[in-house]
């Protein structure tokens, strides 16, 4: 299995829960980053996972793990497994790699273990997991709502390259939750400089008409917005300089992935898309890379709502 990193390329955040969850409502792409995962029946019953780096858990803190054992539980399946997962995307990064995982692993345990359960019996599963986990199992763009368990498939109107640069600064997903406030709470003006449109403002795209409105790669960035952005930016200061820098580099707006730390920016070729990712090497000393927008080979079933 190929498991693909996401980015947000848009996020609001409407309220928090009362099971300590917030509501959300966003337009997601999985990019052409991935982890590699493969899987095998294994003699002895239970769950056991290897990895290549050595930092990532390998025991019931891994949403693989979990991912299985769930699976197994509700499916009364007895049978041990093993996978291997070659790590590619950043730990903490913001980019879902575990969520992605997760989603991966249903998959193939739904195939190895001769289930034929259809996506939204998954998805039932992958949404106990975590709220980023059914997005995964759409192959394509989606929009996400509710705490991310409802899922409706788009399409993107901007097809071209996206540039992600990575800090190598993991940042913490509950922290930068704990840090966001309601529009009417927070400081005025973005964090970042690089423009951020808010609940509050008139004229912010829904994730519908952002998906359908084509556009140029400049005023596709101009449009993005993430409300998590500034929280991200006030449990990793560093992350603010970082984006000013990149604004002004490639000429168009730079977001946060997700909670963070991973930084994107797209372009309409290739070319541009390169030369970026050599100048943030050259001036900055940071690692960045070229992916693109993942579009779905066919229709799949939504999850049900």
């Amino acid at each position: 299995m190929r498991a693909p990193a996401k980015i947000n390329w848009t996020l609001r955040v409407l309220g928090r829960r009362s099971d300590g969850y917030h509501d959300i409502e966003s337009l997601v792409s999985p990019v052409s980053l991935y982890d590699d995962l493969s899987f095998s029946a294994a003699g002895e019953a239970g769950v056991r996972l290897f990895c290549d780096v050595p930092d990532v858990p390998v025991d019931e803190n891994n949403l693989i793990i979990r991912a299985a054992r769930r699976l197994a539980e509700v499916s009364r399946v007895s049978g041990g497994v093993e996978c291997r997962l070659t790590k590619r995307i950043p730990v903490g990064g913001g980019l879902g790699g575990g969520s992605s995982n997760a989603a991966s692993t249903l998959t193939a345990l739904n195939r190895l273990w001769r289930l034929d359960w259809p996506v939204w019996r998954l998805a039932e599963v992958a949404a106990e997991l975590g709220s980023d986990v059914p997005l995964f199992l759409h192959g394509g763009a989606v929009i996400m709502t509710g705490r991310g368990e409802r899922i409706r498939p788009a399409r993107l109107g901007w097809q071209g390259w996206v540039v992600l640069v990575f800090p190598g600064i993991p940042v913490s997903t509950a922290a930068v939750y704990k840090a966001w406030r309601p529009a009417g709470e927070r400081s005025s003006g973005p964090a970042s400089g690089a423009g951020h449109p808010g609940e509050s403002e008139p004229g912010v795209l829904s994730p519908e008409q952002f998906a359908k409105t084509p556009s140029g790669a400049v005023q596709w960035m101009e449009w993005t917005f993430n409300m998590l952005e500034e929280p991200a930016l006030e449990v990793c200061p560093v992350l603010g300089e970082l984006v000013r820098r990149l604004t002004a580099m490639a000429s168009r707006p730079v977001r946060v992935s997700g909670s963070g730390s991973t930084l994107f920016t797209a372009f309409d070729s290739r070319d541009e898309a390169e030369r970026m990712v050599d100048m943030v090497a050259r001036e900055l000393g940071l690692r960045a890379g070229v992916v693109r927008p993942i579009v779905r080979a066919e229709a799949q079933t939504a999850a049900r709502e």
